[in-house]
């Protein structure tokens, strides 16, 4: 298998789109085996597993969308950490309800052996609008 690397300035973009396709395999792809996910609310997820499991059942509730401003990179070696905002909208797959969210956040991600990039951390909080 061929493992296409991208660099460590795509990796906001690749994740984002992922997210936004809805498509749980898609998402973990971009993982490492111990990834974690610090969800608002929730107790910490840890590994592809659990972020599967929480991801496919959030999925089947809603259909989502996250526009998502990375307003910092730094690389150092084999980690990057990327700081965001976001703005959220949910859609209901039961009854079409919507609801929305705004956050922020910051995602670590660790290069693996083979030179790809890989998240490790994405760690959100939601607050209300100013």
């Amino acid at each position: 298998m061929t493992i296409t690397t991208i660099p460590a300035t795509d990796l906001h973009h690749n994740y984002v789109a992922a997210i936004n396709s809805n498509d749980t395999d898609r998402i973990i792809a971009l993982m490492s085996e111990d990834v974690v996910f610090q969800v608002p609310g929730e107790p910490e997820l840890v590994g592809k597993e659990a972020i599967a499991a929480w991801a496919n059942g959030f999925f089947a509730a809603f259909e989502a969308a996250w526009d998502k401003t990375e307003h910092a990179l730094e690389q150092s070696g084999d980690l990057a950490v990327s700081r965001y905002t976001y703005t959220a909208r949910y859609r209901s797959r039961e009854d079409g309800s919507e609801l929305g969210e705004i956050g922020k956040g910051t995602c670590i991600y660790r290069r693996a052996p083979s030179g790809e990039w890989l998240l490790m951390i994405d760690s959100w909080s939601t607050h209300e609008e100013a």
